[in-house]
């Protein structure tokens, strides 16, 4: 904030916040984004010291945009409308320069002060910069192309991707971003036909370097009819598109390779295989034959189940156990996921792996999961229930922080998953724990309340329950339930 001891201050540049940071990679000095442009303009003056008097002496504010005649914004106060402070009411300090003034043009924008006593004080001066005007991509503004016909031969003798020449275009400056699309309609842009886009800096703008559309992204377009076309976008935010290119994809998609298998599954020569869960505690392992492979040809292997891609029961992109080799190690949390409740449950995992740089993947191996058997898992065991026939739990021998629930150590047993505890007795269900993910590494144990127990009418009977979640909540697999006879 300014002294106001100085005979003549130079005071601080009007504030407009939603300008364009300036810098030396950028002509344009306090751009306007477009989006802006016609609106009314928000206006900040900085806050200045003065010492208002109590003699009726009065402080103005005038803010100038260019040389128009008058003010754009002016305010004048007394002391009484400053106050005890030293600077003026900060809500005058702002103003919404008209709609009228915010048009094409470099701009100036300052204010001055006059202080109580009669000094005045200009201020430094702000830029703003108003372009309405986009890039003009010229006459035929296609992109240019060595061939119309894309084939797989052609991908193949140019390192597995197609460029395009982008025309020269008047009116480009350090900032613009060039995008470019690849689409089966030549209207309207969509943002899904995107490809890329990157900033062009000084040196490049007016006279993009060639554009390069993937093999891959080609191939995943399938055949057919296609559009190719690109877009400059200034730094405020004006874009001009370009004309379509057409082009004809002609590539005949390879044959699949042999689907690969699961060793712990029992599997069929048509590519399906059954997994008894207990084969899968530590994880299983996809196998690739060696006759489906070239030499020195990288493999990589996705494993897709619940939730697809990216789900809790998928992992993708998964490389050999050993370099070079064709085994691939599928943790044990990935196959729990998709171990079914019950046999009403149809989830099931699809694996394949990618070749080399092929574009398509392998045949697809369709693995389902056994579900367990009821009670497979464990079961609920309570520390200090008296073994008979039936069980029983003495209150009395309930300790003041609760009776000790305990499950042993059960096959893909890992922290952080969920678990459902609860009881139910004459029909009333209780939980004590849903959804909540545990953290043991062996024998799970919790508390359940004595004052739940002490309810219990004696000779009443009660079962406690637990069920865990392979697949984060979706579904529960229950352990053996415990019943009790409450006695004394």
């Amino acid at each position: 904030m300014a002294d106001d001891n100085s005979p003549r201050r130079l005071l601080r540049k009007p504030i407009v916040s939603v300008l364009l940071p300036d810098s030396s990679d950028w002509d344009e000095t306090g751009l306007l984004p477009v989006e802006y442009v016609g609106n009314p303009l928000r206006v900040e003056i900085p806050p200045w010291i003065d010492s208002p008097q109590s003699s009726g002496l009065k402080s103005y504010l005038r803010v100038y945009w260019d040389n128009l005649p008058r003010p754009v914004y002016e305010k004048e106060w007394t002391s009484t409308d400053w106050g005890s402070g030293n600077s003026p009411p900060p809500a005058d300090l702002f103003f919404d320069l008209g709609a009228l003034h915010v048009v094409h043009g470099i701009h100036d924008l300052w204010y001055d002060v006059t202080l109580f006593l009669g000094n005045y004080d200009p201020s430094e001066h702000l830029t703003v910069t108003i372009d309405e005007i986009p890039p003009n991509l010229g006459s035929d503004p296609r992109l240019v192309f060595d061939t119309t016909e894309v084939t797989n031969q052609y991908l193949d003798n140019n390192d597995d991707k197609l460029m395009g020449d982008v025309p020269p275009y008047a009116g480009g400056a350090p900032g613009d971003v060039i995008t470019w699309y690849w689409s089966q309609v030549a209207f309207p842009v969509n943002p899904a036909d995107k490809v890329d886009s990157r900033t062009l800096f000084r040196g490049e703008s007016g006279q993009p370097l060639p554009l390069e559309f993937p093999g891959t992204f080609i191939r995943n377009s399938n055949n057919g009819e296609r559009f190719a076309y690109y877009q400059i976008s200034d730094r405020a935010g004006n874009v001009s598109t370009s004309r379509e290119m057409r082009l004809n994809v002609n590539i005949r998609p390879p044959t699949p390779r042999r689907f690969p298998t699961v060793k712990e599954a029992s599997s069929t020569p048509s590519g399906t295989g059954t997994l008894n869960p207990f084969n899968g505690g530590s994880g299983v392992t996809v196998v690739v034959e060696a006759s489906e492979v070239d030499p020195h040809e990288d493999v990589i292997v996705d494993f897709v189940g619940l939730g697809g891609e990216d789900g809790v029961g998928s992992i993708t992109g998964v490389r050999p156990i050993t370099a070079g080799g064709l085994e691939f190690a599928i943790p044990a949390a990935v196959v729990a996921a998709n171990i079914p409740v019950d046999s009403s449950d149809l989830r099931k995992v699809e694996t394949y792996y990618w070749p080399g740089t092929s574009p398509q993947h392998s045949a697809i191996y369709t693995l389902r999961i056994n579900p367990f058997a009821v009670g497979a898992l464990g079961q609920v065991h309570c520390r200090q229930a008296q073994v008979g026939s039936p069980a029983t739990l003495s209150k009395s021998r309930v300790p003041p922080e609760g009776a000790d629930l305990e499950i042993a150590r059960w096959i893909y047993q890992a922290r952080g998953q969920r678990m459902n505890v609860w009881a139910i007795a004459e029909g009333v269900r209780t939980d004590f724990q849903r959804g909540v993910p545990h953290g043991f590494d062996g024998t799970f144990s919790m508390k359940i309340a004595k004052d739940y127990v002490d309810r219990l009418a004696l000779d009443s009977m009660f079962t406690l329950y637990a069920g865990v979640s392979f697949d984060g909540g979706e579904s529960y697999i229950e352990f053996r339930s415990l019943a009790l006879k409450v006695v004394a």
